[in-house]
């Protein structure tokens, strides 16, 4: 692959502030630092109704076809998040976006944030999502001569469909989409205090994690719980840790940043004592939460739970502990009567980071499937 190789970076937005995007606007950049020359075709969707989302979609691919006509790049880089292309979790706009790719005639390499609904989940809606996403899916493959995911068990869904056309496949977990933080470590406070990042969770989550801050303030042990970031104070997500920590009697540890700059959003996680990744499923390499939060450096403590990450597990570079209120206090009080261990489980977390979830790492994947010949991608 020559170094003025040129690459489109095509997807689709539906939030102002949204992760894939920031990972596209990351990944070009480290091409662009390793040569290549990368144009951004990228959809900000606001359309509420179908009518308005069909004239939406149309107009973006009659401009991603001339723009692309125009550039003649040499590959393709699609951002795939399947609810980003859907109208009410129906995935409508993928069709209207691979046909101006397919008119490029060259390679597509996807990045499939998000591939599609689980059947069984959702009753009847759930089950329309998971059929018609699966459709989806196929097309979005087909067209690609290389497929990236953000996560091995995604890896292993796809590699294991009999239903879908095989194409090189690869793993690059979610790499920190916040600058490298500018604040100092924090000094030993009389409170200690424990940042979360990522709290839209759900409602059995957020009582666990206050039970947990019930019974160590039980036991004497205190400590402020501040929720960073979005979605903000004022969200329905606020307003059930608010209530919950009132019917716990936790209420006054609990306080909210509100929404940052990713500036210091970073200073945030890196001005805490503790950070705790909540997060249902575990955690799992295709969370930027996560992987902001490892690449903060402070000494992060997570939830267990069925997407848990092996390697994560292995390089002991998070404090990983059962899913009760129990044994998260006991992980807390520990950390908290030892910061000679918090400061070496920051350590590990920044190493892993800069390791296994790194924007360079992601990059040499993309350059390396942009170098293969189209006829690799054939089954």
């Amino acid at each position: 692959m020559a170094e003025d190789s040129r690459i489109a970076v095509v997807g689709v937005s539906t939030r102002t502030f949204c992760g894939v995007h920031d990972h596209a606007t990351l990944l070009a950049g480290a091409l662009e630092h390793d040569g290549l020359h990368c144009s951004e075709h990228w959809l900000q969707s606001s359309a509420s109704s179908l009518a308005a989302a069909h004239a939406e979609f149309r107009s973006f691919a009659d401009a991603l076809r001339r723009g692309l006509e125009r550039e003649r790049p040499d590959a393709i880089l699609l951002h795939y998040s399947v609810f980003a292309f859907s109208h009410r979790g129906v995935p409508l706009f993928v069709a209207p976006v691979l046909a101006p790719l397919r008119h490029a005639r060259v390679p597509v390499i996807a990045i499939m944030h998000e591939l599609a609904f689980p059947w069984g989940e959702g009753g009847a809606q759930g089950i329309v999502w998971a059929a018609s996403q699966r459709a989806a899916l196929i097309a979005v493959v087909r067209a690609s001569q290389a497929v990236v995911v953000t996560a091995d068990f995604r890896a292993q869904w796809l590699g294991s469909r009999r239903w879908l056309p095989a194409r090189p496949l690869a793993v690059a977990p979610v790499f920190s989409n916040l600058p490298a933080p500018t604040a100092e470590p924090p000094n030993t406070r009389a409170t200690p205090l424990l940042g979360v990042f990522g709290y839209a969770i759900d409602r059995s989550s957020v009582r666990l994690v206050l039970d947990a801050v019930r019974q160590l303030s039980d036991s004497g042990v205190q400590l402020q719980l501040r929720l960073l970031g979005s979605p903000g104070p004022d969200s329905d997500a606020a307003e059930m840790w608010r209530a919950t920590a009132r019917e716990l009697g936790v209420g006054e540890a609990l306080s909210f940043s509100g929404t940052l700059s990713p500036q210091e959003l970073s200073n945030a996680l890196a001005s805490s004592d503790i950070l705790l990744y909540a997060d249902p499923t575990g955690p799992a390499s295709r969370k930027g939460t996560l992987a902001g939060s490892l690449a903060s450096g402070r000494p992060l403590v997570a939830l267990e739970g069925r997407r848990s990450w092996s390697l994560l597990l292995d390089a002991d570079a998070a404090m990983v502990v059962p899913r009760s209120a129990g044994s998260l206090a006991d992980a807390l009080r520990r950390l908290i009567a030892d910061p000679a261990e918090r400061e070496a489980l920051g350590d590990r977390a920044r190493r892993f980071a800069a390791d296994t979830m790194s924007v360079a790492s992601t990059a040499e994947i993309v350059e390396r499937f942009i170098a293969q010949p189209p006829s690799a991608a054939a089954r």
